[in-house]
């Protein structure tokens, strides 16, 4: 494994940098990822720069209608910020549950999205709670939605020079809802350092009697990518979530929203039904809330 090692010290230095490798560079932040993934010879780069250096990607900011994450915030800072566990506790649980305390001392937000692995915990949890992917590259910067941005195992939409500068995560805002609420769960073989074998997030807004304004589910694991169960939130929007409702939606996740695979940790049908299960426990528990 032999590579030439950069340490920008801003972003315009990176993208340069990336400009002047076009084709055989990879950007690195904590490294959890991708040092695997060179070791087993999965990836092959000349040229890595490393993003560590840029203080001003990690911090974690509110404004009154949302937060903005810096792309290198580790999950450790992300699990244990006092904002986010009041106002999205769903992306604390999963920053809690990547790998081990190691690798969350290290490993970054924008990392977790840019590996763009299917049971990204973060990644999924994120997409549940409708952040917004913040880039910047050599034609400038853009904002993309988490709903637009996978596409496929280790794709995204980023162009080659651009860098994850920042996630927003819009605080919700409607006039009409009276009780929000956010939930992450992921399963897998084991508790600690595993892969999911299937995870879900889920947010819902409701009225003043009970009824679904906002309904955002996502699933990881059980598709080439994380994704959004839209048949299911269909069948909540406007309900309320009584027994039948929150029966119909767990069965539209688990069967109708996603495509999951047989492998060596779980067959196509136990993810369905562990994301049934899932989405059924998580909707009945926020409707007891209400």
């Amino acid at each position: 494994m032999k590579f030439n090692l950069h340490r920008p010290q801003t972003l315009d230095q990176a993208i340069d940098l990336a400009a002047m490798h076009a084709g055989r560079f990879r950007y690195i932040a904590g490294g959890t990822d991708l040092v695997v993934q060179m070791r087993r010879g999965l990836r092959s780069h000349a040229e890595i720069i490393d993003l560590s250096s840029m203080t001003e990607l990690r911090c974690v900011k509110k404004d009154a209608g949302s937060y903005q994450i810096g792309a290198l915030c580790t999950h450790k800072e992300i699990e244990s910020h006092p904002g986010l566990i009041s106002d999205f506790p769903a992306l604390c649980k999963a920053a809690r549950v990547v790998g081990g305390h190691q690798v969350r001392n290290i490993g970054t937000v924008g990392g977790n999205i840019a590996n763009a692995s299917p049971a990204a915990d973060v990644a999924v949890a994120l997409l549940g709670i409708g952040g917004i992917v913040n880039v910047r590259g050599k034609d400038g910067s853009r904002s993309i939605s988490l709903d637009n941005f996978f596409l496929g195992p280790g794709k995204t939409v980023l162009k080659e020079s651009e860098i994850i500068t920042s996630v927003t995560i819009p605080v919700p805002a409607n006039r009409k809802a009276i009780s929000y609420q956010c939930d992450f769960v992921k399963i897998g073989r084991r508790k600690a350092m595993e892969i999911a074998v299937a995870s879900a997030a889920i947010l819902m807004a409701f009225d003043a009697d009970g009824r679904v304004l906002v309904s955002r589910i996502a699933l990881g694991a059980v598709g080439p990518k994380p994704l959004r169960a839209a048949k299911a939130e269909a069948a909540l929007q406007g309900a309320e979530l009584n027994e039948h409702v929150i029966a119909s939606a767990a069965e539209l996740a688990g069967n109708a929203d996603c495509a999951p695979r047989t492998d060596v940790r779980a067959s196509d049908k136990y993810r369905r039904k562990v994301v049934q299960g899932c989405v059924s426990r998580m909707l009945a528990a926020m409707a007891a809330k209400i």
